[in-house]
């Protein structure tokens, strides 16, 4: 992978709820030396912030737009199709009336995408605040709430992305072919905010089975949330090594790291 001199740390598709905190993602690389080499396996993929900073890795996601954006984020054309989109459908300039006109014909192109869909849905989403919002159908549901439409991230993250070694596969966490691993990979997933606590209870029994195995594991997640703690990751961070990050000086939010290595 080409090494461009640019940073990574910001989100090339924001994730409210699935993703770090602003400053977490500074301390994640300083946890220790060389995690960047290692192979990584990203088991709940939303932002790629954490994948596409190492030399190379496995993204898998059950939520079939972030397959559909990451594939066309890895194209060298990436970055010209979502601007042709945006002019194209909304002239090059963001509106109420036309946001809901192309949101109803990306309903209609989500039944059989391509990439240019999701290019489309790239405007979309970024015209409504990254918000990731979807019906049981599949059908795109937020409302119209523009922002500008930045592709700065994606021209600088595109040079690095294109001809690396990252795959993105449809899976979770409990489908990973653990034969897959060796003592350089490095398993990784951020649990989404909020989870409900059966959930949060099979990521945990899944990375203790990780850890019997012998893999290094990292596990990112919403330590405090608005002034409240979550007991059940408290519990579970016991057992390993783990840091808090707090997002601010009330610590009103803050990240969790928990690592066995």
């Amino acid at each position: 992978m080409e090494d461009t001199g640019e940073s990574l740390n910001s989100p090339i598709i924001p994730y409210p709820g699935k993703q770090l905190l602003p400053g977490s993602r500074e301390h994640f690389f300083g946890l220790k030396p060389g995690i960047k080499d290692r192979y990584i396996y990203d088991l709940g993929l939303s932002t790629g912030e954490i994948l596409y900073e190492c030399k190379g890795g496995m993204g898998l996601s059950m939520e079939r737009h972030i397959l559909g954006l990451h594939d066309l984020i890895q194209k060298p054309y990436a970055e010209s199709l979502i601007k042709e989109e945006f002019k194209n459908s909304f002239k090059g300039k963001w509106g109420k009336a036309k946001y809901y006109r192309v949101r109803r014909d990306l309903n209609q192109e989500l039944k059989n995408p391509s990439r240019r869909t999701f290019a489309k849905l790239y405007c979309l989403m970024a015209s409504s605040g990254f918000i990731h919002k979807f019906d049981s159908y599949g059908n795109f549901k937020c409302e119209y709430f523009p922002h500008t439409l930045d592709t700065s991230e994606i021209q600088v993250k595109n040079k690095k992305l294109i001809n690396s070694d990252f795959i993105i596969n449809r899976g979770s966490f409990s489908s990973l072919d653990t034969n897959l691993l060796t003592k350089e990979s490095l398993i990784y997933i951020h649990v989404p905010f909020p989870s409900t606590e059966t959930f949060k209870k099979e990521i945990f029994k899944f990375f203790d089975n990780i850890n019997l195995k012998g893999y290094n594991f990292l596990v990112t997640s919403r330590l405090i949330n608005r002034g409240k703690l979550d007991t059940s990751i408290v519990d579970w961070a016991a057992n390993y090594l783990s840091i808090s990050i707090p997002f601010s000086p009330s610590k009103t939010f803050s990240d969790i790291f928990i690592t066995n290595f």
